[in-house]
């Protein structure tokens, strides 16, 4: 999605303005709220929408893709990549925690290891040095499960939340893309499972006939190859190896090759100049507000003709998986000596440990409704995705 730079708290994949009132998406989740333009009756999108169809030549709908693209090679590589980094993350995770029952012996009869403090009797769990490093292992384990599958839900959340607006105010077709009515300049791909188009009424009335091909190609490279499921995808890994920076860095890489590699498709297609990409890309940054950065130099200089190497990050990638391998070998050196003992009899708690165990299901469970409830209660903005 050709963008000016934004702000890292506001990025977006596409051609868009930020506004509270504005048709928004994150970067990658291509999910939004709409706005109250978009609230409008439809026909002023379908008349717009009329217009600017007799404005785009039919070869701009076909792509000539044949010539080598080597930002689109390098985002291949480097999703695949993340992908495995993610699993590996994953198996980790699911390995620590593993061990962390193996290592532990859990009785329900009173402790041998007891405490007396002002005439009450404690007990407390005894453990080896190996048993306490496999349960921090395996907390951090639980964490990381926990932070992924946060930020998953707040991924499908966000996607839903887009196709119920949508479906309160229709879109108007628009050679293969929809136009949404809304006055500020927005162009984006969105849909996990089914990615699509959109343009704004807004852009569609700043871009000349050139600049809205190149934006078309842009984002339809974008569809075919559902980079907002990639890029949700690799939120989620970050999300989940949240104490390994280096992951963000990774997926940062990915998301700045995926809007290269549009660049790339949408120059290679057919009836699509440089000077319309660059034309749409100074619209939208002229129009856009004063928070703007600028426009990402790696762009403009493959719109200059300068040939760029997109080199895969090897010592980026073999950072992670060190990191991870380490996670990996210090629970099985520690989980070979680990020993450790506890009891679900605590005295403070009850004398049976299975009514104290019993009584804390539906308490989770109120309390977990009562999340939902707050959640559904509370208007959820759709957010540039803030890591």
């Amino acid at each position: 999605m050709v963008r000016p730079r934004q702000p890292e708290s506001s990025r977006a994949t596409g051609w868009s303005l930020r506004s509270g009132s504005t048709l928004q998406r994150s970067r990658g989740v291509h999910s939004s709220t709409l706005s109250k333009e978009m609230k409008t009756p439809a026909p002023p999108a379908r008349s717009t929408a009329r217009r600017a169809r007799a404005t785009i030549k039919p070869s701009a709908a076909g792509a000539s893709l044949g010539q080598r693209q080597p930002a689109a090679i390098a985002s291949a590589r480097l999703f695949g990549v993340s992908v495995l980094l993610g699993f590996l993350g994953l198996a980790s995770a699911v390995f620590v925690i593993t061990r962390l029952f193996e290592s532990w012996r859990v009785t329900s009869g009173p402790a041998s290891h007891v405490i007396s403090i002002f005439g009450a009797r404690l007990t407390y769990p005894a453990a080896n040095a190996g048993a306490i490093v496999v349960t921090v292992l395996a907390g951090l384990g639980l964490l990381m499960a926990g932070a992924a599958a946060w930020r998953l839900v707040r991924e499908l959340i966000a996607d839903r939340s887009f196709r119920r607006a949508l479906a309160a105010s229709p879109p108007a077709p628009l050679d293969g893309a929809w136009v949404i009515t809304d006055d500020r300049p927005q162009a984006f791909c969105a849909g996990l499972l089914r990615p699509r188009v959109y343009f704004s009424t807004g852009a569609l009335q700043l871009l000349d006939p050139p600049a809205l091909a190149a934006v078309l190609a842009h984002e339809r490279y974008h569809a075919r190859r559902h980079d907002p499921l990639r890029l949700a995808c690799g939120r989620v890994l970050a999300a989940g190896l949240f104490f390994i920076p280096a992951m963000r860095s990774l997926t940062q890489r990915q998301d700045a090759l995926a809007e290269i590699s549009a660049d790339e498709a949408a120059v290679l297609t057919a009836g699509v100049e440089r000077s319309g990409l660059a034309s749409a890309m100074l619209s939208f940054s002229q129009a856009s507000s004063a928070d703007v950065l600028g426009i990402d130099p790696e762009r403009v200089d493959y719109l200059l003709g300068e040939r760029s190497q997109w080199r895969f990050p090897v010592a980026l990638c073999l950072g992670i998986a060190a990191a991870l391998s380490l996670l990996i070998a210090v629970a099985v050196l520690a989980a070979n000596a680990a020993a450790g003992s506890a009891t679900l009899a605590p005295p403070f708690l009850s004398s049976q440990p299975c009514v104290a165990v019993l009584a804390m299901i539906p308490a989770a469970a109120g309390l977990a409704g009562l999340a939902y409830a707050r959640t559904r209660q509370t208007p959820r903005p759709v957010a540039p995705a803030q890591e």
